[in-house]
């Protein structure tokens, strides 16, 4: 007969192997119609997605696989991949459910965007570093170095030095690197049933693409 498997030890070795997260867990917003499932257009609560998030909590999980891809459709491009992860009983993040949202700590990525400076500017997903600010200057059409900008937690750029800042209305070019965001979409986690209903590890795997649109979904509360 062989050795029992042990909750204990898979939570152990998980949280020495694993990697931080934060995990936003998702609800479906009551705007939505009861019989089509569409959410109402405008809604203030879930901005017209259908769902909510509640506040980031801290957690871990052990990462089986990570594979993030750019994919192209016509003349638009977005990012794809999946990463595979086992989560110990220990950790707040068991009890992920669909439609969440898991943001790894130990894992950053490049990103390059444009921006125009309109006092609305804003980035959608933490930031690790920014390296690198630039836009043309209106005229000759030469490129011009500016200050890197301050990053508010929601997101929000601002420039102290506005003499080395784009003028309102300029485009601009902003590089760096951010931590990536993985979503629950199709496959669940589940229980392994035939372990006699222990607290083992789950395995989900969790996607890269983002079906509700991060550019439009409202902030987080706290309340």
């Amino acid at each position: 007969m062989g050795m029992p498997l042990s909750p204990a030890l898979f939570n152990r070795q998980l949280r020495q192997m694993g990697q931080s997260v934060t995990w936003r867990r998702a609800a479906l917003c009551p705007c939505r119609d009861t019989y089509s499932g569409q959410a109402a257009m405008g809604c203030p609560s879930c901005d017209g997605v259908g769902v909510t998030w509640e506040a980031p909590v801290p957690a871990w999980t052990g990462v089986v696989s990570q594979r993030v891809a750019r994919a192209w459709g016509g003349f638009s491009a977005w990012e794809s991949g999946d990463e595979a992860l086992s989560i110990p009983s220990a950790s707040p993040l068991y009890r992920l459910g669909e439609n969440d949202r898991v943001l790894m700590q130990d894992s950053s990525e490049p990103f390059q965007t444009v921006m125009v400076r309109d006092g609305t500017e804003r980035l959608r997903w933490p930031v690790v570093e920014l390296d690198r600010c630039f836009w043309l200057r209106p005229g000759d059409q030469a490129q011009v170095e500016g200050d890197l900008p301050d990053v508010a937690e929601d997101g929000r750029l601002s420039w102290p030095n506005l003499m080395r800042a784009p003028d309102p209305g300029v485009q601009f070019s902003l590089r760096g690197r951010r931590l990536l965001e993985f979503f629950i979409f199709q496959e669940l986690p589940q229980d392994r049933a035939h372990i006699g209903g222990l607290a083992l590890p789950r395995r989900v795997v969790a996607r890269r693409f983002d079906l509700f649109g991060r550019s439009s979904l409202p902030e987080p509360s706290n309340g």
